[in-house]
């Protein structure tokens, strides 16, 4: 299965486009490849994205916070799954409301960071470049909290302990620095490729330091070049990096893979 980040990865970091990505989608849906997004977005994000690009496949959101497995293809509830619209869901991070409170209770004040959730439409807009209808989106949290950190190093380093001692944990994406509960996008992705069976194969797509996990349990990890795939680089060795920037280059590093795959020639 194809498991891959969105935003910088699939998606255009800079203005969301995604090129010649639904036709690549149809390539591998002809050949029983499932593409799941493992995502930083909320799920009223994915879904609208899943919508657009013609994906009916589980799906991972809020870096690992929950899974979501359509019943339709999983008709049997899995243990610890609840149901939302036509799907399980399974939450392996933190409800938004319990990191609230850690935010509230430490001594880091919040004139260190500036909070997603507490961004207007137009302001959030404006930190992402996405539509004021898809900001709306962006900031309905529900298991995580993006951050834009503006005080100094020594500073932040405090934050990350404190939030651990409360068992929660920072993930470094694209754009913002993500408190989240005791979960990333490795974890989560090891929990559904269960649900596949033992003879699952994943490439695993990914540009940012919070893709690692995800990209270290891979069989071809991937990375996809963009303005933050330097730092990622310097976590792990890639099977696949793409020359191209995303969503050409998500397109090119599928090609790549599928040709490993089929001919067992070797990494291009």
């Amino acid at each position: 299965m194809v498991v891959t980040d969105l935003d910088g990865t699939l998606l255009n970091h800079h203005n969301y486009t995604t090129g010649d990505v639904p036709q690549t989608i149809q390539i591998l849906s002809k050949k029983n490849i499932p593409v799941i997004f493992n995502t930083s977005k909320t799920y009223a994000e994915t879904r609208r994205l899943q919508h657009e690009l013609g994906v009916d496949t589980p799906f991972i959101v809020e870096n690992g916070s929950c899974i979501f497995l359509p019943k339709h293809q999983f008709p049997i509830q899995p243990d610890n799954a609840s149901e939302r619209d036509s799907f399980w869901s399974i939450t392996t991070g933190e409800a938004v409301n319990k990191i609230e409170q850690v935010l509230s209770a430490i001594d880091t004040p919040e004139t260190c960071y500036v909070r997603l959730s507490r961004c207007s439409a137009q302001k959030a807009s404006a930190l992402t470049g996405l539509t004021l209808e898809h900001a709306k989106q962006a900031i309905a949290r529900e298991y995580s909290e993006p951050i834009i950190w503006q005080a100094d190093d020594a500073l932040l380093d405090n934050f990350i302990r404190e939030l651990e001692s409360h068992h929660l944990k920072t993930l470094q994406g694209g754009r913002f620095l993500h408190v989240l509960g005791q979960c990333d996008k490795g974890l989560a992705t090891n929990i559904l490729a269960e649900y596949y069976g033992d003879n699952i194969r994943i490439i695993a797509l990914g540009d940012s330091p919070n893709d690692l996990d995800m990209l270290a349990l891979a069989d071809i990890p991937v990375i996809v070049h963009s303005p933050s795939s330097q730092h990622l680089e310097r976590l792990i060795k890639p099977a696949i990096k793409s020359v191209a920037t995303a969503p050409q280059g998500w397109t090119e590093a599928i090609n790549k893979s599928l040709h490993f795959i089929s001919t067992g020639a070797g990494y291009e």
